[in-house]
C-alpha cells in the first residue's frame, strides 16, 4: 500500500496526522502486513508511557514479539513555553478543556520551537524482537495502526507521549487561564467579602424591587448557540467541595442545557 493510510485506524485529524507521518518513512510491504496484523488482533498488549510505547505482537512463532518505541519528551521549559502560548487564546483553551483537539494546535508547538508529531524516522526510535532486519517491521507497523485508534479515543495520548499527562496538562492550562491556585482563592475570598450586605442594604433593595424599569422591559434579545457545548463547565473544572466529579458534571450539564433551552424559547417568543 502506498500513499496515505486508510481511515479505519483513525478518523480524526490528529490520528490521520500521526499515521501519515509514520507511513512516510515505512516500507509499504510492511505497512500492508502490519495493517492485517492490527485488523486481526495480533497486537496483544500495548502500554503507553511518557516518551515510550511497549507492546506485544503475535507473529508466526508461538511466543509474541516485543515491540518498543521511544519518542523524545519535551523539557519542562519547552512545556512552559507551549502552555503559555496556548493560554493566550480563549477559544483555543475552551476546545482543549472540552476534550477537543484544535486543528491548529500544532501552531502552538511550532511557535515554541518543537514539533508535536515526528517528522523523520530518527524522531521515533523503534525496536522489535523479531528477526526481520527492516525497521519498522510488520509488528511495529501493527502497533502504529493501533496507536491511531488510541489517539481517536483520547487525543491527549499524543501529549502524554511528549511528556504531559492529560490531568496534568488540563490543570496547568486552567491555572494559566485563571491565575495561580492561591490567586484564585484570594479572589474568591475578596468576592465573598464584597458581596456581604447589611440589613439596610437588603431593605433598600426590597423597597425598589417593585419598580418597573421601562428600558429593561423593552430590551431586545438575541440568541446564539454556544460554539463550545458546556465550555464553562470544562473550563472551570470541578469545585473542591464536590465529592463526585461525574455527578457534578451530569447535574451542571443538565442545568446548562435547561437554561439554554429556556433562553432560546424566551427569545423566540418575544
Amino acid at each position: 500500500m502506498t500513499g496515505k493510510i486508510r481511515n479505519e485506524f483513525g478518523i480524526n485529524w490528529w490520528s490521520k496526522k500521526w499515521n501519515n507521518a509514520i507511513s512516510s518513512f515505512t516500507i509499504s510491504s510492511r505497512i500492508d502486513k502490519g495493517r492485517e496484523y492490527a485488523r486481526a488482533g495480533n497486537v496483544l498488549s500495548m502500554e503507553i508511557l511518557k516518551g515510550e510505547i511497549i507492546a506485544e505482537v503475535q507473529g508466526g512463532r508461538l511466543s509474541p514479539y516485543k515491540v518498543n518505541m521511544e519518542i523524545d519528551i519535551f523539557s519542562k521549559q519547552q512545556w512552559e513555553n507551549i502552555m503559555n502560548i496556548m493560554a493566550q487564546k480563549a477559544i483555543f483553551c475552551a476546545m482543549i478543556l472540552n476534550g477537543e483537539m484544535p486543528e491548529n494546535i500544532e501552531e502552538a508547538f511550532k511557535e515554541a520551537g518543537v514539533s508535536l508529531f515526528p517528522k523523520k524516522q530518527i524522531h521515533l526510535i523503534t525496536q522489535c524482537s523479531c528477526p526481520d532486519t527492516a525497521n519498522p517491521c510488520k509488528h511495529i507497523a501493527a502497533v502504529h495502526y493501533l496507536l491511531g485508534l488510541e489517539f481517536d479515543k483520547d487525543p491527549f495520548v499524543i501529549l502524554k507521549l511528549r511528556g504531559m499527562d492529560k490531568e496534568e496538562f488540563l490543570k496547568a492550562l486552567r491555572v494559566l487561564r485563571s491565575g495561580t491556585e492561591s490567586d484564585v482563592i484570594k479572589r474568591k475570598v475578596k468576592k465573598q467579602l464584597k458581596s456581604k450586605k447589611t440589613i439596610l442594604d437588603l431593605k433598600r433593595e426590597f423597597e425598589n424591587s417593585n419598580r418597573k424599569d421601562e428600558e429593561v422591559l423593552n430590551m431586545s434579545f438575541s440568541y446564539v448557540s454556544p460554539e463550545i457545548v458546556h465550555g464553562v463547565i470544562k473550563t472551570l473544572g470541578t469545585p473542591d467541595f464536590c465529592t463526585s466529579e461525574d455527578e457534578f458534571g451530569y447535574k451542571m450539564k443538565k442545568a446548562y442545557g435547561n437554561a439554554e433551552e429556556a433562553a432560546r424559547k424566551f427569545v423566540e417568543g418575544k
